[in-house]
């Protein structure tokens, strides 16, 4: 995407003035000769709730956040039982990292807290597809991740379950990995009240099983009859929107 966007500021200083005073880039590439199809979009509303472990379980959902990707980075976590009570939360800062060094690092740090208390049969709950595919392959293919994984394994017997589950239904672990980056501090949280306030308002919602709403914007393909018509001519440029 970076380079498409040079290569349109360059080139946009080549083309003739009316160019500049387009009002859309659908005008731009007109006038270039390209032939632009818009696509349209299939959208999507489901329901997403955080759901309890089953009795004798701990649920721990984790986030990662980090502004710029790499970026002012931190991570959260909490731990809740079958009927959604805190055992404890903490919020990290990790400097400069990006979001799947955060999320693996907020794992690790929610993992040694409860080995600090000694607690097993885990549920491990994230947002990151990413980790929970390695998680569950049990291999990690991301140098970067090296020494943050050799933690997380030594702590993998603690886990029974890996789940994988949308950031809508993470939200009290998103807002503390927000209020670590914000904090810049460690803190580990023994109660609900001790908790930043977006942190508690999460906590609330998702205890009483209220939903949140998940959108989702899937692109469709064009229909023949217009790539053929587009075919013919010189240039296709595809612009979802």
């Amino acid at each position: 995407m970076r380079h498409v966007t040079q290569w349109l500021r360059s080139t946009h200083s080549l083309v003739p003035n009316k160019t500049k005073r387009s009002r859309s880039v659908c005008e731009a590439f007109g006038l270039w000769g390209l032939h632009i199809i818009l696509t349209q979009t299939w959208t999507t509303v489901r329901s997403v709730r955080w759901t309890p472990p089953r009795a004798g379980q701990w649920k721990l959902n984790v986030d990662g956040a980090s502004q710029g990707n790499p970026g002012s980075s931190g991570g959260g976590g909490i731990l809740r039982d079958s009927t959604g009570c805190i055992l404890f939360a903490f919020s990290n800062f990790y400097n400069i990292q990006t979001n799947t060094v955060a999320e693996a690092m907020a794992i690790r740090d929610g993992l040694f807290l409860c080995e600090e208390q000694n607690i097993t049969n885990i549920v491990l709950e994230s947002d990151s597809k990413v980790l929970v595919d390695m998680l569950r392959a049990d291999s990690c293919p991301h140098w970067r991740l090296k020494n943050i994984w050799a933690d997380i394994m030594r702590c993998r017997g603690r886990i029974t379950t890996i789940t994988h589950q949308f950031r809508e239904g993470n939200q009290t672990a998103d807002a503390l990995a927000a209020h670590g980056v914000r904090s810049r501090r460690r803190t580990v949280f023994s109660f609900w009240q001790d908790m930043p306030l977006e942190a508690r308002g999460a906590h609330r919602l998702e205890r009483l099983g209220i939903p949140s709403l998940r959108i989702h914007r899937t692109p469709l393909p064009a229909s023949p009859r217009q790539w053929r018509i587009a075919w013919r001519r010189s240039g296709v440029v595809t612009i979802g929107r």
